[in-house]
């Protein structure tokens, strides 16, 4: 079969967040590329006018604006504390266009297939009828593609919607209202639905943790970033904020919601400030897990009964990479393989970026992400030593988190502490020390690409090892 060669090329796979920061570091580093997105446009789950897109109209970012944006391109202090969806996708287009990479995307470009091939990868595109040849592939298309629904006894007459499907109040107007869940999203639609629904029910599979917004007239995650400069232990930690959560908010019980029977950092944070006060109010009804539906009436592990009409399940989504063997990624149990959910510990030619969960920016984590899978491909095309370095540490398998500090569930299997990692990606950073740029050699990894000048790359350097 013919080959498109393009050896000497990193193929960059989606353009949301996570390929946007690495086709700039890329950009920067003198590495060449091609960006596929599959899309018309850039912004993955962010997008409302694309089928990736999973926003709603009262979708707003659950992390502070100081806090969320790259490091490099800070979200403008004009914009507020937390943007909508429709600022944060602005502001990735400024991103892009800042970093002179919007125009090396290739948008409509839809990948079938990418298959290991000897020194490199063999990536099918949609309508093309050869396949292309790249010496690495980065896959950076996120996880929020495959909507996970429990499977429940009996069947259910109403209306069935998982919360990808959401988009506006207007789905939600005059209906008795099921939200299955207590993430984010969850908790966004449920309070939606109080304005609107005849009736709103909330069911949890357990207790959690809901973390205002604000604390002291601050954004959270501002107070939350003080704290964890503290050299204190994990343990200790978890105790500290379980026991603020409980002097600044109160016990769950006295809103009419369960009590968690875990500490606040043993699950993913649902940011939420108004749920609670709702619930205390008696605008939303609480209930435990499912078990069984009948008709439109739906059956909770307490006994009791409701009747709906249209049942939202906010219950996540499988993580499934579709054009790729998933073994490369997870073992048999569907816990990651990768280094620090980057590096495959066989391959040196297969990284992921952005396939993390955490308490944090993930646009921050995949732009450090980024800067390392830069560093490891600069440091393989010189037979740079510290390239073995990471090698052996990658083959070794050591994680810098421990999945098991979390509640065992589907929705932990990505999860890290936004904090512990970050320092453990900028420690494997410094590791390579002043390698800066690909070099220049019959083979290598240098492209047509614009120069950096040094200053601003020791600049950024300086700036990330604060």
């Amino acid at each position: 079969m013919d080959i498109k060669s393009d050896t000497d090329k990193v193929c960059i796979i989606g353009a949301g967040s996570s390929g946007l920061a690495a086709a700039k570091t890329f950009a920067e580093r003198g590495i060449p590329f091609d960006c596929l997105e599959r899309e018309a446009d850039i912004g993955g789950l962010w997008n409302e006018d694309t089928t990736t897109g999973v926003v709603y109209d009262t979708t707003f970012l659950v992390s502070s604006r100081k806090y969320t944006g790259f490091q490099d391109f800070p979200i403008p202090e004009e914009y507020p504390t937390y943007p909508s969806h429709r600022e944060t996708l602005a502001y990735l287009r400024a991103y892009a266009m800042n970093f002179g990479i919007l125009d090396r995307i290739e948008f409509n470009t839809t990948v079938e297939r990418a298959e290991r091939t000897d020194g490199g990868w063999r990536v099918q595109i949609a309508g093309e009828d050869r396949p292309r040849f790249y010496r690495a592939l980065v896959v950076a298309n996120g996880h929020h593609h495959m909507p996970r629904v429990p499977d429940i006894p009996g069947s259910f007459t109403g209306e069935i919607m998982h919360s990808r499907d959401y988009r506006h109040v207007n789905q939600l107007t005059d209906k008795r209202v099921l939200v299955v869940g207590a993430g984010n999203s969850a908790c966004d639609i449920v309070v939606d639905a109080t304005s609107v629904s005849q009736r709103i029910y909330l069911s949890m599979r357990r207790g959690t943790y809901f973390v205002p917004k604000f604390m002291f007239g601050r954004p959270t995650d501002g107070i939350v970033n003080f704290c964890e400069k503290l050299p204190l232990p994990r343990w200790l930690r978890n105790r500290l904020y379980t026991h603020w959560h409980r002097l600044i908010v109160g016990k769950n019980e006295r809103y009419g919601l369960p009590e968690p029977e875990h500490r606040i950092m043993d699950t993913h944070p649902t940011m939420n400030t108004v749920l609670p006060q709702l619930c205390a109010h008696g605008r939303i009804g609480v209930k435990p897990d499912i078990t069984e539906f009948a008709g439109r009436k739906v059956r909770f592990s307490d006994g009791s009964e409701i009747e709906a009409d249209l049942v939202v399940f906010a219950t996540g989504y499988e993580i499934d990479i579709p054009f790729l063997d998933n073994d490369l990624i997870f073992d048999a149990d569907g816990q990651p393989r990768l280094y620090l959910n980057v590096f495959h510990p066989e391959f040196d030619n297969f990284f992921a970026v952005g396939l993390i969960q955490a308490n944090g920016s993930i646009w921050r984590l995949a732009d450090y992400q980024s800067q390392l899978v830069a560093s490891y491909l600069v440091a393989q095309a010189e037979d740079h030593e510290r390239a073995g370095w990471l090698r052996k540490l990658k083959a070794e398998g050591w994680k810098s988190f421990d999945g098991a500090a979390y509640v065992q569930s589907a929705r932990h299997r990505l999860e890290a502490n936004y904090y512990d990692y970050r320092r453990a990606l900028k420690r494997h950073i410094r590791g390579f020390g002043p390698i800066k740029e690909a070099p220049m050699k019959p083979g290598g990894l240098k492209g047509p690409t614009t120069r950096v000048p040094a200053s601003v790359i020791e600049t950024r350097a300086s700036r990330e090892a604060s």
